[in-house]
This record gives structure tokens, sequence and C-alpha cells, in this order.
């Protein structure tokens, strides 16, 4: 995911020492910085907002570190039309595409209708440097009503979707807002967000529950040890695919640990699915048809269809079950010892054996074989971790992702093993993150996915690992390529480009099926929806070629 930090709470710190600044936050994980700039009269008392002529100075060492500046908070202190000129040139000189401003300190219908008229303009003008303007929020004008809403929600509505929004979620809780709430009504004009937190001086017992009243009840504190529901806005984030600033502005310790530890914490978000219902589906290749088999409160993943072709396996909460179509019936298959399944996990040619991908801890996956029908399994594989996609047609190997350290660093690649165990062969040894390996039918071939040009995209190579060749190119993330039965068509799910790194396939966002014939022509997308992580992950192809299964999801929210 993309994470940032707004620089207005280490302003000064990058004034004494910018490249030492610029690379502590590129080595915590950082991607985007976002300054803060003044127009105008320089603001004595507050010195964290640079003058344009000091980010120039800077914007050498912020792009030496690795980061990028996507948008920049504004302070106009002179007239509109040198602004606006201003504005154009550092939006097309530094590619700058969100400038975000402030709202007025005085709520008033009136002033706020004129600051309307205002932004409205600046976005006209700026509209064609290829730059938008995004309104951010403190307390007041979230705690302020005008017309029945909070100020801030009016100005946006009142832009008429010509400006945009970068809400803070500790302004919102601090303004008396549920910050989820907020998000989501008004998820249409948000294309960034902030993060700062808060807590209680004097905690209670029932204060976690106890809105604010005073500001002095509350003090900012380090993002995520206050009382902002972070997963909940994480979850918004990741479904809206929007940049997330930390917004650190004081420390009671060392401020650049304090950001480190919050984008942590972050980070350790992106597989969160609190709240997520499963949606079983199948999808006609040839008509676009979706059938909704079944609603689940509770995350599935991952459908294999069954050779008999009125059952489907899946994994949920670390254990395999089987899914009987006609009944609409669920029942646990018994794997054992491996009881914590992920979604890695693939039938035997003649559907009478099942390999699973089971960890013991962590993420330490290895892959075991047990009767498909339930039964003891057996180890395949030593070496771990291990992520099991493909099994060959005449039963004999099994192909995996699998991560493995050389010469000092971590390295993801596609292996293949025989389904009795042994040694393990490694068939990628390119850069990049190789995922995803399947046999085509014949057993020829091994599809997988692969960043080694940049994006992921899909890829096929030989069974022995050579001739290896690129198959997709879209401006977008493609992983899993799955090949049908009759092998005349290729499917995988697909991700934007902005939203996420390309080794990354998140659960939750929007995605989409792509379709093309085995030799690549005839590429389009059939299908649009919300899923990602877990909804096509192996092989969900029907055994007569003409339909697929899938996993939707839906977020529960206020």
């Amino acid at each position: 995911m993309r994470f940032g930090v707004q620089l207005f709470g280490i302003g000064n710190q990058v004034r004494e020492n910018p490249s030492g600044v610029f690379n502590r936050l590129a080595d915590c994980g950082i991607r985007f910085a976002e300054p803060c700039i003044v127009l105008g009269e320089p603001l004595k008392e507050c010195p964290q907002f640079w003058e344009m002529e000091e980010y120039e100075a800077f914007a050498g060492g912020i792009e030496n570190a690795g980061l990028r500046v996507e948008s920049c908070h504004i302070l106009i202190k002179e007239d509109f039309e040198s602004a606006v000129g201003k504005l154009k040139i550092f939006a097309e000189k530094y590619q700058i595409r969100q400038f975000v401003l402030g709202c007025p300190e005085e709520i008033n219908q009136t002033v706020y209708q004129d600051y309307a008229d205002f932004l409205c303009s600046l976005a006209k003008e700026l509209k064609v440097s290829g730059a938008d303007v995004l309104l951010h929020n403190g307390k007041n004008e979230i705690k302020g009503k005008i017309d029945g809403v909070s100020a801030y929600e009016w100005l946006l509505r009142s832009c008429n979707g010509n400006v945009y929004a970068e809400p803070d979620v500790g302004w919102l809780l601090a303004g008396g807002e549920d910050p989820e709430s907020f998000l989501w009504r008004n998820q249409k004009y948000i294309k960034a967000l902030h993060y700062k937190d808060f807590k209680r001086c004097n905690p209670t017992p029932d204060s976690l529950s106890a809105e604010i009243e005073k500001e002095e009840d509350y003090r900012e504190t380090a993002v995520g040890t206050g009382l902002v529901d972070m997963a909940a806005c994480f979850q918004f984030a990741r479904a809206s695919e929007v940049i997330q600033y930390l917004d650190q502005d004081s420390s009671e310790g060392d401020i650049f640990e304090d950001i480190c530890n919050a984008r942590e914490t972050l980070a350790g978000l992106t597989s969160v699915r609190d709240n997520t219902v499963s949606i079983l589906c199948t999808l006609d290749v040839e008509s676009g048809e979706v059938k909704e088999l079944h609603r689940y409160h509770k995350v599935i993943e991952a459908p294999n269809w069954c050779p008999e072709g009125d059952t489907l396996l899946y994994n949920s909460e670390g254990r395999i079950y089987q899914y009987r179509i006609s009944e609409d019936a669920e029942s646990l298959i018994d794997s054992g010892f491996c009881d914590n399944c992920n979604n890695d996990h693939v039938l035997s040619p003649d559907g009478q054996n099942l390999a699973v991908s089971h960890s013991e801890s962590g993420w330490m996956s290895q892959i075991y074989i047990l009767p498909a029908k339930g039964g003891g399994p057996r180890q395949v594989t030593e070496n771990a971790p291990s992520f099991l996609h493909g099994w060959s047609p005449d039963g004999g190997s099994l192909s995996y992702c699998a991560f493995r350290s050389h010469e000092g660093k971590m390295a993801v690649d596609i292996y293949e093993i025989d389904a009795s165990g042994g040694e393990e062969r490694q068939l990628t040894k390119e850069n990049g993150f190789n995922d995803g390996p399947e046999y085509s039918p014949d057993g020829k071939e091994i599809w997988f996915n692969s960043t080694r040009s940049g994006l992921m995209q899909i890829w096929k190579m030989n069974r022995d690992g050579s001739g290896q060749r690129q198959m997709t190119f879209e401006e977008q993330n493609n992983w899993f390529a799955h090949v049908s039965p009759d092998q005349k068509r290729v499917v995988n799910i697909a991700y934007s480009s902005k939203g996420l790194d390309p080794e990354e396939h998140l659960p939750n966002m929007q995605v989409e099926l792509w379709i093309m014939n085995y030799d690549g022509s005839e590429r389009k997308k059939i299908c649009s929806f919300f899923g990602g992580q877990g909804s096509i992950n192996v092989n969900s192809w029907s055994p007569d070629s003409k339909e697929l299964a899938f996993v939707k999801y839906e977020l529960l929210h206020k």
C-alpha cells in the first residue's frame, strides 16, 4: 500500500538536515512526502510552512531518497491570479497532482459560499495543469454546522464535484464525528486520507466511548496509539485506493520513531478483513451472467470446482469445506492436523486427492496431500514458505511459489516438486516476484505471474522453465492465470496499478476478471466486482469450461 507523511510536523528538521530526514523516512517504508507551502508573505508564526523557493531547494533530496510528492498543502497569502500562475508552473514542473487547502475559520454560510466559489475557480484553473484541489479539515469545521451538517461537508457539497477531500480522521474524531461513518458517506469526494490520533488527558473507564466535547479533554498521541479506529479507516482507504498520510505534529519521544511505528501499524492492516461478508458465485463466460450461490458471514476463499461438476471446495478459517451446489449445503472436510490452510489448494487430476498449503505458524506455509474426502495429510515440501498452485495433468508433480534466500537476499520464484516429495526444482531465476504457477491441461507449459517487467503481468513457460514469455501488457496488475480444461481460454484477476504495489494482492478492493484465448488473442474484461485476495487464487473453471467460480465480498461498515 501507499503510505506518506505530511511534513508539517518535521518541517524544521528538514531545514536542518534535508537529506537525512528524507532518507530516514524512506528507510521507514514511507513512499510519499506531503509538504506545506505558503504563497506570498512568509508565516513567521508557523515556520513549518515553506516558501516555494525552499521546496525547490529540497526537491532534489526528496527525489534522491526515492520519495514522491503527489500533493502539497497550500496557504495562499497573495492575490488569486498570482497564486494560480505559480501553482500551474509548480504542478507541471514537479508533477504535483493535488493541492490541499484548509477551511475558513468563521463558520458562516455566506463566508463558506464565497469560499466555495473561490475553490471552484481555483480547481478550474488548475485542472488544465493536471492537478485537483482538495479540502482539508480541522476540528472546528466538523463541530460547526451549516444546514444541519458539518461545515466541512456543506462546503464539499457546495463545490458540486469540482473540489475533493483529504479528511483527517483524528480531527473528525475531535469534532465529535465517527470517522468510519464520515468516510463512507463522503467516499465520492475523498482522494487522500490523513491520520492523526488523540487520547484522553485523564482517561476514565467509560471514556473510550465518550464524545469529545472540549479540546482540552484530549491531546495528540502517536498515530495508532489513540482512540481512532485505524482498522476501520484503513479498510476504507484500501477499498478506495487513496494515499494514506501520517500527520504527526508532535511527539512525547522521537517523532521519527513514532512515524515508523505508525507506518508499521498501518502496514500490518493490509490483510485485515473485519466485518466481511463472502458471496460464492459462478460466472458464465459466454453470457457474462453471474449467479450468487450462497452468502457467508465469514471469509471464504479460493473455490476449486470438483470433476463431477456439482461440488466446490474452498477454505475458511484455516479449514477446507465442500459446497454441494444442488443442495446449497456446506460440509467440513477432515484435514487432520492441517487446520491452518490458506487459499492455495488444488485437486489432483482424478479428483481423488487434495493438496493444501498449511502453516504451523505465521506464513511459513508447506504443502501436504490428503484424500479429497478427508483423511490424514502427508507432507510434500520440506522448505518453507511454499504456496501451492498447480498439479500436473499426469499427477506426478506440484508447482508452487516459494520464498528462498539466495546470497543473503530473499527471492520469490516458481518451483516444482514430485507429488511423492523429494528435491524441489527451481524454474524461474529472474528478478521480480514470481507467483501463481499452473500447468496447462496438456502438461507442456506452466502459466504464472511476475513483476519482472514492472507491473505484475501474466507469463508462461515450458514445463522445464525454458521459453519464458510475457502474455499480458495492460497498465494494471494481472494475477493468477487459470487455464480452462479444454485449453482454449485463460482467465485472470486484475488490480489497478495505482492502489497497491505490484507484488501485493490484497483483499476487499475493486478488481476485474479478464479472459483471453490460450495464445493471448481476443483479450477482454468480463467482470468487475469487490474482491481480491481469496476471490480466485486457484483454478476454478467448471469441468465443461463454460463457467468460473469466484468469491466476491461485501464490507459491512457504518
